[in-house]
């Protein structure tokens, strides 16, 4: 077995929370309102997704386990990428698109930046706004859900 095969992120000590669908679960692991970021790991159950949403934060992304199947809207068409266990990617200005896994549970790393104070925008199907997340939502729900974890920030 390869170091690549044999290697997977321990995840049997996370307190897992519901995150926006079924089959998505997250953990905030730092808010900072005053660098507005805010990291987390998002987990994925087989053949599960998110809703379409935009990013206006930057995005550094880190797959840990499984991959990480993104269906984009690229000039009003869907386009399907694919990002293994161990793929590296920051940027996702302005990206729409819907995250989720493949045939088997995917964990990713996910530390988000924005200049302003929103991180990404839930969409509707018909791709208009539903609601804008901000720091000060990851933050309230950071101290609310996490406190042991919450370090006053």
């Amino acid at each position: 077995m390869s170091a690549k095969q044999a290697f997977r992120y321990d995840t049997s000590d996370v307190e897992w929370r519901d995150f926006i669908t079924d089959g998505c679960f997250y953990k905030l692991l730092n808010v900072d309102l005053e660098a507005r970021q805010a990291d987390m790991l998002v987990k994925f159950e087989p053949d599960s997704e998110c809703l379409y949403h935009r990013h206006a934060a930057t995005t550094t992304t880190l797959v840990l386990e499984g991959e990480l199947r993104i269906r984009e809207q690229v000039e009003g068409r869907e386009q399907l990428k694919v990002k293994p266990a161990g793929s590296y990617s920051i940027g996702g200005e302005g990206e729409v698109h819907i995250e989720g896994s493949g045939d088997e549970p995917t964990i990713i790393f996910f530390s988000m930046r924005t200049k302003g104070d929103v991180i990404y925008e839930l969409l509707n199907p018909d791709l208009t706004l539903r609601r804008s997340i901000t720091v000060a939502d990851f933050h309230r729900d950071w101290h609310e859900k996490w406190p042991g974890d919450f370090d006053g920030r």
